[in-house]
């Protein structure tokens, strides 16, 4: 199932550095960012200071809110799958020494069967993934370019260009000639767009810098970064910077990879304790593998992703885990109930010997006419 995450991780990664999401991605982008910029200005409206972790909290919370019958289909399936387990192993049992091809589409054929008539499929968990990943695209996008998707954050980076613009020529182009040329642009600061372009890839050490060398003539400009930097940061972090191997970034993809492997390893034993023989041992040695492996992976992912994306995994596989064990809970009680039955495989019915009675009179007149 999560091999559907891993295939789409190169387009994840390599939508590093582009500001097109792309006519697929691009409405699904603009979509989320209309729900996202309205949680935001609704969390704006009582604090400013947090309001973008805030309203990924909230984002993340009505996300799933909204996917929860299609995880409940899913955990529901795979909870029937595991109670079918056994009448399943029956099946393939009567079929063990069967090598024919007959056989085995036969068998392929009952075992399908039984899951349709029972409810339960291998592939329930494959929609639920499939609607996650245009949402991470999206929100990658949004979180990478928060002002063009978030109406107070374009307001904000507007105006710190204005200040910077009312800041006079020559002592615009001194302070800011040192971040030009860390980063290697080309940008004429009299003109807005270009300008804006360079306010847009300033971290907190460029502002600083800028804003120290400016002195008086940069106040009105600390007041507009000291409340960029009230939403855009969390504890230190910078929401809408990439993760990175530094410290304190590197948390992160940490948190993100360990929420992960609790997610999966949570499932899985709710799934053992089910039916501990439920899987061979190659099933299970090539679960343990992607144990490893998946959480490995999105810590990978979340290094060279913006850190707001990197919490909204983490923010997801959190509430997953309480929702695989509400979700069970329910199932659980449903299943002592005697609400959660299955069909026992129909067996076909056996022929009825022929009769062996003789007919006595029949026996005496052929014997009599002889």
């Amino acid at each position: 199932m999560f091999n559907l995450l891993l295939a789409g991780t190169p387009a994840l990664l390599n939508a590093r550095g582009t500001g097109n999401p792309g006519f697929i991605v691009g409405p699904i982008a603009n979509l989320m960012g209309i729900i996202y910029n309205w949680l935001f200005n609704f969390i704006y409206s009582f604090t400013e200071t947090g309001s973008l972790v805030l309203a990924i909290i909230l984002f993340t919370f009505l996300v799933k809110l909204v996917l929860f019958p299609l995880s409940y289909k899913q955990i529901k399936g795979t909870y029937r799958m595991q109670m079918l387990t056994p009448e399943l192993n029956k099946i393939k049992a009567k079929y063990a020494n069967k090598n024919d091809e007959e056989s085995q589409r036969r068998m392929a054929f009952e075992l399908q069967e039984f899951q349709r008539e029972n409810g339960a499929s291998m592939f329930a968990g494959c929609l639920p993934l499939l609607i996650q990943l245009p949402i991470l695209y999206a929100l990658y996008y949004i979180f990478n370019q928060p002002y063009q998707y978030v109406d107070v954050i374009n307001n904000i980076y507007t105006s710190a260009t204005n200040a910077l613009l009312n800041i006079d020529a020559a002592t615009r182009v001194n302070i800011l000639t040192p971040v030009i040329l860390s980063k290697n642009m080309t940008v004429d600061v009299s003109i807005f767009d270009q300008l804006f372009g360079l306010v847009k890839t300033m971290s907190a050490t460029d502002w600083n810098s800028v804003i120290s060398a400016a002195g008086n003539a940069g106040s009105a400009l600390a007041e507009i970064v000291a409340q960029k930097h009230a939403i855009e940061y969390f504890f230190g972090l910078n929401l809408v910077s990439y993760a990175g191997l530094s410290f304190p970034g590197i948390i992160i993809p940490i948190i993100a990879g360990l929420t992960t492997y609790l997610s999966t390893w949570y499932m899985q034993k709710r799934q053992k304790a089910m039916n501990p023989d439920a899987m061979d041992d190659a099933a299970a040695g090539m679960t343990k593998s992607m144990n490893v492996v998946m959480p490995i992976m999105m810590g990978v992912i979340t290094i060279n992703v913006p850190i707001a994306l990197g919490i909204y995994w983490t923010l997801s596989n959190l509430f997953s885990v309480l929702q695989t064990w509400a979700t069970y809970k329910a199932l659980d009680k449903k299943e002592k109930k005697g609400e959660l039955t299955f069909k026992e495989k129909k067996k076909p019915k056996k022929e009825e010997p022929k009769s062996t009675i003789v007919d006595r009179n029949k026996f005496t007149n052929q014997k009599g006419g002889k």
